[in-house]
């Protein structure tokens, strides 16, 4: 086999396409991590693996789709998970999954919502259930920023306020801020690290670099080519895409054309505010050298308020 190539040598350039398609679109994540398929099943057991690998007590071997026809909320909408899961360990513990893409109102608050769903999905009818409650983990990869922070990965669970120990493992939380996630890649590099470029700058690669070269990024590279997709796929894929593209032009194009309008608005307002703030100083009896130190204003504008 060829060596690979280092990351500066497998950019693609400006008129060239990547192969490889945009993981953070929903279908193209499913494609490569489909848990109903051997192949892109193993993507993902790696995948959470990597991820999760602070809070698991054991390795996840072996995952498949957890089909819910409800939430019992009653809302459709809240259903918005990539994979509903559930995992086996490597000693045959069940926990459940759930893997979401994408930015939300209320971020931290939907997560705790989503986790508790699971749970409350455990529930079986009758009364003979315990509430063996499975330990549950839901992790949001999210392309805009959240935390003020520089942390990329962000862990939560229930703890131990004195101790600080966990409490209890039953809600789990991993949020994972792509957008903090630098054009950069070593040899040396954490699995997660490598995963977290990986998710994010794909598909501006024209092939898998030196930097990456091991069996799971090769592996899921193939399974992640546009190539791959069927007809129906790859225009729902490009569907995506050009609606993206539709936005970001249209809110460029509204704002170039009316930007002297705009900025007109906005100097007008703050014009505005600044003159009421220094009419109220005045009937206070705030001598108008002040005033205008505050306010910007000139003496004469002062005068005639």
């Amino acid at each position: 086999m060829a060596k690979r190539k280092p990351l500066k040598d497998c950019i693609v350039k400006p008129g060239e396409k990547s192969p490889f398609a945009n993981l953070l679109v929903d279908l193209a994540f499913k494609k490569a991590f489909d848990p109903d398929k051997p192949s892109s099943r193993e993507n993902l057991v790696n995948l959470l693996n990597d991820l999760l690998e602070p809070q698991l007590k054991r390795p996840i071997k072996n995952v498949w789709t957890r089909n819910v026809a409800k939430n019992l909320s009653g809302s459709r909408e809240s259903r918005t998970a990539i994979f509903d899961l559930h995992c086996e360990d490597d000693m045959g513990n069940l926990i459940e999954i759930e893997v979401q893409i994408r930015k939300q109102d209320h971020f931290l608050k939907r997560l705790a919502f989503y986790a508790s769903e699971i749970i409350a999905n455990q529930a079986e009818p009758g009364d003979e259930w315990d509430y063996d409650i499975k330990p549950t983990y839901v992790i949001a990869l999210t392309q805009h920023t959240m935390f003020d922070d520089d942390r990329i990965v962000h862990r939560a669970t229930v703890t131990d306020l004195d101790t600080g120990e966990q409490f209890l493992d039953t809600f789990n939380f991993t949020a994972i801020e792509l957008s903090k996630v630098p054009f950069f890649i070593e040899p040396g590099s954490s699995s997660l690290r490598k995963w977290l470029f990986f998710l994010r700058f794909l598909d501006k690669l024209k092939e898998l670099p030196a930097e990456l070269d091991e069996k799971k990024f090769e592996q899921l590279t193939e399974s992640s080519k546009v190539s791959k997709f069927s007809k129906e796929e790859f225009e729902a894929y490009q569907k995506v895409y050009h609606e993206k593209w539709d936005h970001n032009v249209m809110v460029k194009g509204v704002f170039e054309e009316f930007a002297d309008e705009i900025n007109a608005k906005v100097a007008e307002s703050v014009s505005e505010k600044t003159h009421e703030m220094a009419k109220a100083m005045r009937e206070q009896g705030v001598a108008d050298s002040i005033i205008a130190k505050v306010s910007g204003l000139s003496i004469e504008e002062i005068a005639r308020l």
